[in-house]
Protein backbone atom coordinates (compact mmCIF):
# COMPACT_ATOMS: atom_id res chain seq x y z
CA UNK A 1 0.00 0.00 0.00
CA UNK A 2 2.53 2.55 0.55
CA UNK A 3 5.00 1.85 -2.38
CA UNK A 4 1.30 2.07 -4.34
CA UNK A 5 0.93 5.98 -2.42
CA UNK A 6 4.66 7.01 -3.02
CA UNK A 7 4.30 6.10 -6.62
CA UNK A 8 1.03 7.70 -7.37
CA UNK A 9 2.74 11.27 -5.42
CA UNK A 10 5.72 10.50 -8.33
CA UNK A 11 3.32 9.98 -11.25
CA UNK A 12 1.75 13.44 -10.44
CA UNK A 13 4.71 15.16 -9.41
CA UNK A 14 5.54 14.49 -13.09
CA UNK A 15 1.98 15.66 -14.53
CA UNK A 16 2.37 18.65 -12.98
CA UNK A 17 5.88 19.62 -14.26
CA UNK A 18 4.77 18.25 -17.78
CA UNK A 19 1.73 20.94 -17.64
CA UNK A 20 3.70 23.61 -15.81
CA UNK A 21 5.65 23.32 -19.47
CA UNK A 22 2.72 24.36 -21.35
CA UNK A 23 1.62 27.71 -22.07
CA UNK A 24 4.02 30.91 -22.92
CA UNK A 25 7.81 29.88 -24.35
CA UNK A 26 10.17 30.60 -21.71
CA UNK A 27 13.92 31.37 -22.44
CA UNK A 28 15.94 27.67 -22.21
CA UNK A 29 18.00 26.39 -19.05
CA UNK A 30 20.58 26.37 -20.45
CA UNK A 31 22.81 27.95 -23.98
CA UNK A 32 19.78 25.46 -25.77
CA UNK A 33 20.82 25.09 -29.51
CA UNK A 34 22.80 28.61 -29.42
CA UNK A 35 25.69 28.64 -32.07
CA UNK A 36 28.90 31.16 -31.97
CA UNK A 37 29.79 32.13 -35.54
CA UNK A 38 32.81 33.97 -37.10
CA UNK A 39 34.56 35.15 -33.62
CA UNK A 40 37.61 37.55 -33.65
CA UNK A 41 39.23 39.82 -31.14
CA UNK A 42 41.24 42.70 -32.33
CA UNK A 43 44.69 43.27 -31.14
CA UNK A 44 44.61 46.16 -28.39
CA UNK A 45 45.96 49.40 -29.78
CA UNK A 46 49.38 50.78 -28.58
CA UNK A 47 48.90 52.20 -24.94
CA UNK A 48 45.77 50.18 -24.25
CA UNK A 49 45.33 47.26 -22.17
CA UNK A 50 41.61 46.41 -23.71
CA UNK A 51 41.20 44.03 -26.52
CA UNK A 52 37.77 44.25 -28.45
CA UNK A 53 35.43 40.94 -29.52
CA UNK A 54 33.21 40.34 -32.13
CA UNK A 55 30.53 37.09 -33.60
CA UNK A 56 27.56 36.13 -35.02
CA UNK A 57 24.99 34.50 -32.56
CA UNK A 58 22.27 32.48 -33.97
CA UNK A 59 19.55 30.46 -32.52
CA UNK A 60 19.11 27.42 -34.17
CA UNK A 61 16.16 26.03 -31.82
CA UNK A 62 12.61 27.33 -31.40
CA UNK A 63 13.02 28.12 -27.82
CA UNK A 64 15.01 31.95 -27.13
CA UNK A 65 17.98 31.57 -25.30
CA UNK A 66 18.65 34.70 -22.75
CA UNK A 67 22.61 35.40 -22.59
CA UNK A 68 23.68 37.00 -19.03
CA UNK A 69 27.36 37.78 -19.70
CA UNK A 70 30.67 36.45 -21.33
CA UNK A 71 34.27 35.65 -19.28
CA UNK A 72 37.59 34.36 -20.57
CA UNK A 73 40.23 33.28 -18.62
CA UNK A 74 42.78 35.06 -20.92
CA UNK A 75 41.86 38.44 -18.99
CA UNK A 76 41.40 39.66 -15.90
CA UNK A 77 37.51 40.83 -16.85
CA UNK A 78 35.13 40.78 -20.03
CA UNK A 79 31.93 42.43 -20.54
CA UNK A 80 28.89 42.94 -22.94
CA UNK A 81 29.01 46.66 -24.44
CA UNK A 82 27.03 48.56 -26.77
CA UNK A 83 29.13 51.17 -28.00
CA UNK A 84 25.74 52.13 -31.06
CA UNK A 85 23.81 53.47 -27.64
CA UNK A 86 26.38 55.24 -26.46
CA UNK A 87 27.00 57.19 -29.63
CA UNK A 88 23.11 58.16 -30.12
CA UNK A 89 23.12 59.28 -25.85
CA UNK A 90 22.76 62.78 -25.07
CA UNK A 91 24.58 61.95 -21.90
CA UNK A 92 26.97 60.56 -23.72
CA UNK A 93 28.21 62.92 -26.35
CA UNK A 94 32.19 61.58 -27.12
CA UNK A 95 30.46 57.98 -28.21
CA UNK A 96 31.98 55.25 -25.48
CA UNK A 97 30.20 52.31 -24.55
CA UNK A 98 27.51 51.59 -22.31
CA UNK A 99 27.54 48.18 -20.22
CA UNK A 100 24.95 45.48 -22.70
CA UNK A 101 22.46 44.12 -20.13
CA UNK A 102 21.74 40.44 -20.35
CA UNK A 103 19.69 39.71 -23.91
CA UNK A 104 17.57 37.19 -25.42
CA UNK A 105 18.41 35.53 -28.76
CA UNK A 106 14.86 34.46 -30.23
CA UNK A 107 14.77 31.14 -31.82
CA UNK A 108 15.63 31.37 -35.19
CA UNK A 109 17.48 34.94 -34.79
CA UNK A 110 20.73 36.14 -35.68
CA UNK A 111 22.26 38.85 -33.60
CA UNK A 112 26.00 40.54 -34.51
CA UNK A 113 28.56 41.98 -32.31
CA UNK A 114 30.15 44.03 -34.81
CA UNK A 115 32.98 47.07 -34.90
CA UNK A 116 30.82 50.35 -33.49
CA UNK A 117 27.99 48.50 -32.42
CA UNK A 118 27.97 45.35 -30.00
CA UNK A 119 30.91 44.64 -28.47
CA UNK A 120 33.18 42.54 -25.69
CA UNK A 121 35.16 44.80 -23.87
CA UNK A 122 38.35 42.18 -22.47
CA UNK A 123 40.75 43.98 -20.01
CA UNK A 124 43.87 43.34 -18.99
CA UNK A 125 45.21 40.26 -20.65
CA UNK A 126 47.17 37.55 -18.91
CA UNK A 127 49.83 38.04 -21.68
CA UNK A 128 50.21 39.95 -24.44
CA UNK A 129 48.81 38.39 -27.75
CA UNK A 130 49.47 38.38 -31.38
CA UNK A 131 47.75 38.47 -34.84
CA UNK A 132 46.67 34.64 -35.02
CA UNK A 133 46.70 33.82 -31.54
CA UNK A 134 43.66 31.87 -30.49
CA UNK A 135 41.67 33.11 -27.11
CA UNK A 136 38.59 31.12 -25.41
CA UNK A 137 35.85 33.02 -25.27
CA UNK A 138 32.50 31.66 -22.81
CA UNK A 139 29.22 32.85 -23.18
CA UNK A 140 26.94 32.56 -19.35
CA UNK A 141 23.21 31.57 -20.37
CA UNK A 142 20.23 31.38 -18.89
CA UNK A 143 18.75 30.54 -15.82
CA UNK A 144 21.10 28.23 -15.09
CA UNK A 145 24.36 29.75 -16.25
CA UNK A 146 25.31 26.95 -18.42
CA UNK A 147 28.61 28.19 -20.57
CA UNK A 148 28.83 27.92 -24.70
CA UNK A 149 32.62 28.07 -25.01
CA UNK A 150 34.59 29.44 -28.52
CA UNK A 151 37.56 29.96 -29.65
CA UNK A 152 38.21 33.60 -31.04
CA UNK A 153 41.33 34.53 -33.36
CA UNK A 154 43.11 37.44 -33.05
CA UNK A 155 43.10 39.64 -36.34
CA UNK A 156 43.89 42.83 -37.17
CA UNK A 157 40.14 44.93 -37.44
CA UNK A 158 41.69 46.49 -40.64
CA UNK A 159 42.14 43.12 -42.30
CA UNK A 160 39.79 43.91 -45.36
CA UNK A 161 41.02 47.05 -46.59
CA UNK A 162 40.60 47.91 -50.00
CA UNK A 163 43.10 46.74 -52.31
CA UNK A 164 46.19 49.57 -52.25
CA UNK A 165 46.05 52.08 -55.58
CA UNK A 166 48.66 52.11 -57.89
CA UNK A 167 50.37 55.05 -56.20
CA UNK A 168 50.21 53.51 -52.72
CA UNK A 169 53.15 51.32 -52.07
CA UNK A 170 52.74 48.29 -49.06
CA UNK A 171 54.63 49.78 -46.68
CA UNK A 172 52.27 52.75 -46.85
CA UNK A 173 48.85 50.37 -46.91
CA UNK A 174 50.94 48.64 -43.56
CA UNK A 175 50.92 51.79 -41.39
CA UNK A 176 47.76 52.89 -42.37
CA UNK A 177 46.43 49.17 -40.93
CA UNK A 178 49.21 49.53 -37.90
CA UNK A 179 47.59 53.56 -37.01
CA UNK A 180 44.09 53.02 -38.29
CA UNK A 181 44.06 56.17 -40.51
CA UNK A 182 41.45 54.85 -42.22
CA UNK A 183 39.18 55.80 -39.22
CA UNK A 184 37.37 52.09 -39.63
CA UNK A 185 37.89 50.40 -36.42
CA UNK A 186 35.47 50.58 -33.43
CA UNK A 187 38.95 49.65 -31.33
CA UNK A 188 40.55 53.42 -32.08
CA UNK A 189 39.77 55.15 -28.65
CA UNK A 190 40.44 53.05 -25.31
CA UNK A 191 36.61 52.72 -24.31
CA UNK A 192 38.12 51.23 -20.15
CA UNK A 193 37.27 54.31 -18.70
CA UNK A 194 33.50 53.93 -19.78
CA UNK A 195 32.70 50.37 -18.58
CA UNK A 196 31.92 49.33 -15.21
Amino acid sequence: MRHSSILSILMLAGLSGVLAGCGQSQPAADCGQLRIHDAWVAPAHAGSREMLGYFTLHNDGSDPVTVNGVSSDAFDRAVFQNKAAAAQSSNDADGGAQPLAPFTVAGGADMQFKPGEREVALYSPTKAYQVGDKIKLSLVCGSQHARLATSAVVRDRHGDLPAASDDEDAADREQVIQDGRDGGGAGATDDSKTAN
